[in-house]
């Protein structure tokens, strides 16, 4: 009895197939036309968040450089950075600030400041030449203001916030 059950199993599975047996038209199996389309939509994905990422980037430096123009009640500070350090006044007054920070070096910087709970920098590194505004609310206290790119290769500039 146990041999014509198998027999007849066998023989209906031979006529009726069972997926990763079929064979389309191109004679590929199922899973090999499965891992075509996984590869194709790993593919496509793939493509796709990189256009998602190059739009955010695109979008993150339309917005930094639309706050180029400081507020008209912030106090302005001129900030200069370069390869070696960063030049600014040892003495701000608290408040609404802005930071006109501009690149005076060959490569790209990255204005950070650190202090009395506050780290800020830009998104995006500024090119040799180019400036950007950094607008803040200080509260009195120590400050550090560098570079977030080179931190270990350049000094930070120490300043007081009163």
């Amino acid at each position: 009895m146990k041999t014509k059950t198998f027999a007849v199993m066998a023989l209906a599975t031979a006529f009726v197939g069972v997926p990763w047996q079929l064979r389309a038209e191109d004679d590929k199996t199922v899973s090999e036309q499965a891992a075509e389309v996984w590869d194709k939509t790993k593919e496509k994905t793939k493509e796709a968040a990189g256009v998602v990422v190059e739009k955010t980037k695109e979008a993150v430096a339309a917005v930094e450089n639309a706050i180029d123009k400081p507020d008209a009640d912030a106090r302005k500070v001129d900030v200069t950075i370069s390869d070696r350090a960063v030049q600014m006044p040892p003495n701000v007054d608290a408040g609404e600030t802005a930071f006109v920070v501009k690149n005076a070096g060959k490569e790209k910087h990255n204005f950070e400041i650190k202090g009395a709970n506050l780290e800020k920098s830009f998104w995006f590194a500024i090119a040799p030449g180019e400036s950007k505004t950094m607008e803040l609310e200080l509260k009195p206290g120590s400050y550090e203001a560098g570079c977030s790119l080179h931190e270990k290769a350049e000094p930070t500039t120490k300043f007081t916030v009163k």
